[in-house]
């Protein structure tokens, strides 16, 4: 018989006491227990364990723990706040003599988001004789649920990840369990899901760093979606793998999660999160598993959509407007068969999932291409039955010489707080000698109809060789505006890419998508717009066959008047006949844009990313622009640039950016060539330069040489400011055995000049040493002061007959001889018409205006010698001032002419017949350069040149009118009614002169016949005529009238006059209306 002689000792005990406050502690109940065994081989194996347990409902803090075993305030680590123990259990093994064991049991609250859960967490520790390790886990409860917890700390951010326990088949909500992480606020923020499975995934990840944190819950399983009864691609897409739905998942989030954060752990989807509600799919393309995310934002309010009756086929319904744009797309280009697939897209709308396709079929010359083709299915399982969606459908027919392709578009759009259906359609025909293209567009808005048409004629008309025609284009739009384009959108704009096809023309059907995608400013190329109308043409030529071209004119009117100007052009060399690929292509897009309602005229250029030169991978890049301010608070202002500014040039808020005048060409994986030039004028400066550069880059070797140039040149007055250098740099990491040998040599020469006077220094930097070279007048004087007689010349206007000027300059008497004419005067309103070959303007004095505008800003305005007054109003585009408040500090910067030194007096004289006349008057104030006008001593300089800035307010010019004419007094009404009850009675009124208030009876002016008297009495106007006081009056204004035509002017014929005045039939048979000369006289339109 065996005898165990193991032997066996064990002790275990219970107590209770408390912890916390005093005054309100917490009952806490703790258990040890001891165990040991000697084994009958002499091995000894221990057991230590001990249980602490609380009644307490919210557990037991750390701080409480704490605060047992000192008496002093410890401050603990905030995160460890979160956590409370309900039962805390430690046990403690060994076995052999390496091996031992250490596992610590608590179950705690932990607090999430203000709300605390159930929480069992296991810390374990083993040890053996080949390795030792630590695992910390535990379990999650949320109700009914059980999560897996798990623990990871990577450098400041620590995560704890729980992924759902599957215990057989689970019904699960979205919105209640995010309810319970996030609160009641979000469940509106995400669609209903709930679903009842075996397989399934639930998780949720939390993220604690420094001062910030970050939460998502999420949850989805597998989609077995059958794809096969697809029309057109449906096998195809089933066909080897090549498309299949693998997951779906629903995920909420508060905090963004990058994707190498969720590749950590298993389970998560391997994509970027962002804050608010996600959508993310596992799709599998030709073999290959893809992730996609679409994430709807933290404002998204979701509303179930209502259920629509059931259609008893399967119907395909439009896509709504926006779909397009929020899908994530996968460009596909897989050819199978006749069907190829372009791209595949991926969409989340009105609580679905919703896929799109782009495919194309084409057999013997018949082709078919679908655009935006999809299916939609509701998030749950299983998915249900989908709904089909098309955007576009596309015909084409190729059996040359000819060539026909259609393409219809059905979509929707938001049009004030409504949604509208929108039809775009188009058409090409191709014949062996020219090619008709048409887009158009249809829209019902409320009861107005709303439309364009848009056509191109490509073909051979004819001119000479610089510019032969190939082309024409016209269009116009009903409701319908045309949204201008940024100059880096020209080239793809829908009404220039049908006249100039890009080289990567997918047809019609993307040409009409484009009128329905928004553009960088956020606006559709052609937009419905009630009240606007607009009309285009073009024409597209060539130049010596070498340089393609298209120019489009736009105008919008309507509720605004807005031209533009749109212009591709492209050079290709040699021809396709001489060479199938070109070595020079460029690409320039061109773009002028005015409108009155616009405070800048605007001429853009931009070299496109096609272009290149010697090979594709010498790209060419860079860009013009000229921009004109004339009105708004930056009137007066200009600038000219190509390629950009000088690198100190601070450029202002309303200036264009335009890109480097560069090249980049990467010759092979070793030698590599960049350059870059710019040249910018503005009110202020010049400014030029460029910079290239050569890179060597081996293995073992690396070499560079930079050569660089920067000028600066203020013109007024004149003075420069030039930087250049060259550095050339060799590198070189050689590894010998396990030796690492690192060289370095860099040596660098630059050259700064200055002036006037001539001035500068060069610098040479090498490794070891460096030194200055000076040279010229560093004395570096004040740029010399421009005479008023230079400035004159250089920037104000001067008059063509300089013949005085010739005779001083050749007589030597002046260097410099200015023959200024510095104000424009013009008949800016009342002009009727001119007359005969001295150009005499005939007017109409009631309407007349005469503008004087000065090239030269006005500091004292003067009318007949008399300074206008304080209160004179002065017309500006940014708000009307009045004659006080106008620009002061006006002075001749370049002269040296600051403010008090000069005075800028304008006096005009209004003379008539050697008599000053009064007149009303009115300032222009207009916006001038401070380069050229400030008052003050310029504060910039050369090396650090600032802004360029204007100066507002400044009066320069007048605008003269008559004075107001007295009204003529009102004429007297008469009632209508009395009429209807008189059989017969005498019709008659007066009316009152406008200066003497006298009245009239009309008959005392005409004269009339007295039946009663029988005798015939003499009017007012057969009694004065003939009087000499009247005759001599009548002589002056024929005067007056000769003297301002010629003496071909009639006479006075005074029988022809006595002949008018007394007949009593033909002449002055109407109501007289009596007023003074020069006055616009009232006829009553009530009466006949």
């Amino acid at each position: 018989m065996a005898t165990n002689n193991s032997f066996l000792v064990e002790i275990t005990g219970q107590t209770e006491f408390h912890l916390g406050n005093p005054s309100a502690p917490i009952a806490v109940d703790i258990a040890v227990g001891y165990r040991s065994r000697i084994t009958e081989d002499a091995t000894k194996e221990s057991f230590l364990y001990a249980t602490l347990t609380s009644e307490n409902k919210n557990g037991i803090s750390v701080q409480d723990i704490i605060n047992c075993c000192t008496t002093k305030q410890e401050v603990i680590p905030e995160i460890l706040n979160a956590v409370t123990f309900k039962q805390f259990s430690v046990t403690y093994g060994s076995g052999g003599i390496e091996a031992s064991e250490f596992k610590i049991e608590f179950n705690c609250k932990i607090k999430i988001n203000e709300s605390y859960f159930d929480a069992v967490i296991t810390i374990d520790y083993q040890k053996n004789s080949s390795k030792t390790a630590f695992a910390f886990g535990g379990i999650l409860s949320v109700d009914e649920h059980r999560f897996v917890l798990n623990f990871v700390q990577e450098n400041e951010a620590g995560y704890v990840y729980a992924a759902y326990q599957n215990s057989g088949k689970t019904t699960i909500d979205l919105r209640n369990l995010a309810a319970k992480f996030f609160g009641d606020s979000v469940t509106n923020k995400m669609p209903e899901l709930s679903f009842t499975l075996e397989k399934f995934k639930a998780f949720l990840l939390y993220k604690k760093e420094k001062n910030t944190s970050g939460l998502f819950f999420g949850m989805g399983a597998d989609l077995n979606l059958d794809l096969e009864e697809l029309p057109l691609a449906g096998p195809v897409l089933t066909q080897g793998n090549a498309f299949g739905f693998k997951e779906v998942l629903a995920i909420y989030a508060n905090g963004t999660f990058e994707k190498e954060e969720l590749k950590r752990f298993e389970g998560l989807p391997p994509v970027a999160i962002g804050s608010g509600f996600n959508i993310t799919t596992q799709l599998e393309i030709n073999g290959v598993e893809e992730y996609y995310a679409l994430n709807e934002g933290t404002d998204q309010q979701y509303k179930e959509p209502e259920q629509p009756q059931q259609p008893a086929v399967t119907s395909v319904t439009p896509l709504g407007d926006g779909i397009i744009a929020k899908a994530k797309w996968k460009k596909l280009d897989k050819k199978i068969g006749p069907v190829t697939l372009q791209r595949l897209g991926f969409a989340y709308q009105d609580s679905k999932v919703v896929l799109l396709l782009d495919a194309s079929m084409e057999m013997k010359g018949m082709g078919m291409q679908l655009m935006g083709f999809g299916l939609g299915f509701k998030l749950q399982w299983p998915p249900g039955m989908p709904d089909f969606y098309l955007e576009g459908l596309g015909l084409s027919y190729k059996a040359p010489p000819i060539e026909i392709s259609g393409a219809f578009l059905h979509t929707t759009a938001p049009y004030k707080e409504t949604t509208i259906d929108v039809y775009n359609g188009g058409a090409i025909i191709k014949v062996s000698r020219f090619t008709i293209s048409a887009i158009g567009s249809y829209a019902k808005v409320a009861d107005e109809a709303s439309l364009f048409i848009y056509g191109v004629f490509d073909g051979p008309i004819g001119g000479p060789a610089f510019f032969f025609v190939t082309g024409i284009a016209a269009g116009f739009g009903y409701n319908r505006k045309i949204n201008v384009p940024s100059i880096n959108e020209v080239a793809l704009f829908p009404l220039v890419a049908l006249a100039m096809r890009p080289e990567q023309d997918t047809g019609l059907l993307p040409l009409l998508a484009s009128l329905e995608r928004p553009m960088k400013n956020g606006k559709k190329p052609i937009e419905i717009s009630i009240g606007d109308y607009w009309l285009a043409v073009g024409i597209k030529f060539t130049s010596f066959k070498l340089i393609e071209s298209f120019v489009l004119l736009t105008v919008n009117f309507g509720t605004q008047l807005e031209f533009a100007i749109l212009g591709l052009s492209r050079l290709s060399w040699p021809e396709k006949s001489m060479a199938p690929e070109p070595i020079v292509y460029v690409e320039l897009a061109i773009l002028a844009h005015f409108g009155p309602g616009s405070d800048v005229i605007s001429v853009e250029a931009v070299i496109t990313p096609n272009s290149y030169v010697l090979s594709k991978d010498c790209k060419l890049s860079g860009g013009f622009a000229f921009y004109t301010w004339i009105k708004g608070p930056h009137e007066g202002d200009f600038v000219i640039t190509l390629g950009g500014y000088h690198p100190k040039f601070v450029k202002p808020a309303h200036y264009p950016t335009v890109p480097r005048l560069a090249l980049s060409w990467k010759i092979s994986s070793l030698v590599s060539i960049k350059g870059e030039m710019y040249y910018a004028l503005t009110a202020s400066a010049i400014m030029a330069g460029g910079k290239w550069e050569v890179l060597f880059n081996a293995s073992i070797v690396r070499a560079s040489i930079v050569i660089w140039a920067d000028m600066l040149i203020s013109w007024a007055p004149f003075h420069y400011y030039i930087d250049m250098g060259i550095t050339v740099k060799i590198e070189a990491n050689i590894k010998i055995l396990f030796i690492r040998i690192h060289f370095s040599f860099e040596m660098g020469a630059e050259l700064h000049i200055w002036g006037p006077p001539f001035a500068g220094e060069a610098y040479v930097d090498w490794t070891i040493f460096s030194f200055t070279i000076p040279f010229g007048d560093h004395s570096k004087k004040a740029p010399k002061k421009l005479l008023w007689e230079e400035f004159a010349t250089g920037f104000i206007p001067q008059k063509k007959n300089n013949g005085p000027v010739n005779a001083r300059l050749k007589e030597g008497k002046a260097n410099t001889v200015s023959n200024p004419d510095p104000t424009n005067i013009t008949i800016s309103n009342g002009l009727i018409e001119v007359k005969g070959e001295a150009k005499f303007p005939i007017i109409n004095p009631h309407q007349l205006a005469i503008t004087i505008d000065s090239f030269i800003p006005v500091s004292e305005l003067k009318i007949n010698d008399k300074e206008v007054s304080e209160s004179t109003v002065i017309k500006s585009e940014t708000g009307n001032i009045i004659y006080a408040n106008r620009e002061k500090n006006i002075g001749i910067r370049p002269c040296g002419f600051t403010k008090g030194t000069v005075a800028f007096e304008m006096n005009v004289d209004v003379v008539l017949n050697n008599t000053k006349m009064d007149v009303m008057v009115s300032g222009i104030a207009k916006g001038v350069a401070e380069a050229l006008w400030g008052g003050e001593e310029s504060k910039s300089n050369n090396a650090n040149p600032g802004t360029s800035k204007v100066l507002t307010n400044v009066l320069s010019g007048v605008i003269i009118q008559p004075p107001v004419l007295p009204q003529v007094a009102q004429i007297r009404t008469f009632d209508f009614s009395v009429l209807f009850d008189a059989s017969k009675g005498t019709f008659d009124w007066k009316f009152t002169l406008a200066k003497t208030g006298e009245a009239y009876h009309a008959f005392e002016v005409l004269g009339y016949y007295d039946e009663v008297n029988n005798i015939k009495v003499t009017g007012i106007l057969e009694k004065t005529y003939d009087e000499n006081s009247v005759k001599e009056k009548r002589e002056k204004m024929v005067a007056l009238l000769k003297t301002g035509f010629d003496e071909s002017f009639p006479d006075i014929d005074e029988e022809a006059i006595n002949r008018n005045m007394t007949n009593d039939d033909d002449y002055f048979t109407g109501i007289p209306v009596i007023c003074e000369i020069g006055q616009l006289p009232q006829y009553s339109t009530d009466v006949e």
